[in-house]
């Protein structure tokens, strides 16, 4: 039995200063909610009771699994990690009292990490032995939601100070407001309310009572800690590119180790189908959709910069062009010349620049693209074009075809191509070797191309 103390009231209502003992069975300690122990206030901190609600707690079978475990002393209860926190906390609580209040970390015989909430008494005895008697009561759910909520929002804040949004949360029952992100320096003034209820949603007044929070400190370990922000593409479930925006930065303790990787994929696929529509239409001929002059100079110029192997740029121009205009008229130039840029985008490779330099004159510019067989191909299969099966028709005036021959030109294409052993090279001066390549062939009788090798 357990000897406990009650004060006796007495008849009249006072209370006696006298105790009367009242004995307790271990039994009913046992079925307290919790774990109850009392342990050696001095020396190793050896426990001389426990509760059987205790032992449980640790996943233990058996008292003597428990002292196994434990070493049957306070300081082997607690987690290592721990235990330094644990005891200053509680030598700091009981210098001025004799009660104590401290959470920390069990390991139960399972390996499961469990969080305790412990509350303990000092009592010193009649003989001048002090104990600690001591409740504990299992908080993991608690700590685990509390950690969650926490995480939660942090998470809530690293995001809003990536992206440099203001986020906003009110509460409408009590017009509590809370504001996160840099409200003042995107907009030079202190958030009110205006801004927040933009639309009336319903009759009830709004009193917003409005709280900043203060990223700075986030901002700052961003900073720190090298921010990465950048536009990038994952396939997706059709093969297709899916656009997303990645952010995100590393948290640090303070010793360098990392803690978290906290960051976003933020969607961007629509915004970035625009642009890429919008960039194509700025870089494309509208007639033929290969690259325009511009954009062609651009991607040749950057090209040449960085390239270290042979290259070659070609020139292609219709031959007689102002007749087929004169003699078809000029939808079926415009088809001669939609034609021609589709013959081509096909014959060359997906990684060379095609472009319509304007009116009648195509360039191509490819790459490591040198001397020898494969360019003989190449420009043998160019100087063909796209017409070489219909050209019998071509000189053929309106009024000398039948009614039941077609009406379309298949005019002849001269061509001028320069190969450039060691780049780098200015485009200036491969386009004006190229184009003197190209009046070559066309002063050689047209329907022909011409190469010219140079250092």
């Amino acid at each position: 039995m357990v000897t406990f103390h009650r004060a006796d009231g007495a008849a009249d209502g006072v209370v006696d200063d006298d105790s009367v003992a009242a004995e307790v069975s271990r039994e009913f300690l046992d079925r307290v909610p919790g774990g109850l122990f009392r342990y050696h206030a001095e020396g190793t901190g050896e426990l001389d009771y426990v509760s059987a609600g205790l032992v449980e707690m640790f996943g233990c079978e058996s008292y003597e699994e428990f002292c196994q475990l434990t070493g049957n002393t306070f300081e082997g209860m607690v987690l290592p990690d721990d235990w330094a926190f644990v005891d200053a906390t509680i030598r700091e609580q009981i210098s001025t009292g004799d009660t104590d209040r401290v959470v920390y970390r069990i390991r139960r015989a399972d390996g499961e990490i469990r969080w305790f909430d412990d509350s303990g008494r000092l009592v010193e005895d009649e003989d001048g032995v002090r104990w600690f008697y001591v409740t504990v009561i299992d908080i993991t759910d608690q700590v685990l939601a509390r950690q969650a909520l926490e995480r939660a929002n942090e998470r809530l804040e690293i995001i809003t100070a990536l992206s440099n949004d203001v986020l906003f949360d009110i509460e409408c029952g009590t017009g509590e407001s809370h504001v996160y992100g840099d409200f003042v320096g995107r907009f030079g003034r202190e958030p009110q309310q205006p801004d927040f209820v933009v639309h009336r949603r319903c009759q009830q007044e709004c009193h917003l009572d409005i709280h900043s929070h203060d990223l700075s400190h986030l901002m700052q370990q961003i900073q720190e800690n090298s921010l990465v922000d950048f536009e990038t593409s994952t396939p997706g479930a059709d093969g297709e590119p899916v656009w997303y925006r990645y952010q995100s930065v590393v948290l640090y303790n303070d010793d360098g180790s990392p803690l978290r990787h906290v960051g976003r994929l933020l969607d961007t696929h629509d915004m970035a189908m625009r642009e890429s529509q919008f960039r194509k239409k700025a870089e494309r001929d509208s007639l033929t959709g290969l690259y325009n002059r511009s954009a062609a100079l651009d991607r040749i110029e950057s090209m040449l910069n960085t390239e270290s192997r042979p290259c070659t740029l070609i020139t292609v121009d219709v031959d007689d062009f102002k007749a087929v205009n004169d003699t078809y008229g000029h939808p079926e130039g415009d088809r001669v010349l939609k034609e021609l840029g589709a013959f081509l985008g096909q014959v060359m490779r997906k990684e060379d620049v095609v472009a319509r330099m304007g009116g009648d004159e195509f360039a191509i510019f490819a790459a490591g693209l040198g001397p020898g067989p494969a360019i003989d191909r190449i420009l043998e299969h160019l100087s063909r074009g796209p017409f070489a099966t219909t050209r019998a028709t071509d000189g053929s005036a309106p009024e000398q075809l039948s009614e039941e021959e077609p009406r379309q030109a298949s005019p002849s294409i001269s061509i001028g191509a320069v190969c450039c052993l060691n780049p780098p090279i200015t485009f200036e001066k491969l386009y004006e070797a190229a184009d003197e390549t190209l009046y070559t062939a066309k002063d050689a009788g047209k329907a022909q191309y011409q190469l010219r090798v140079i250092e």
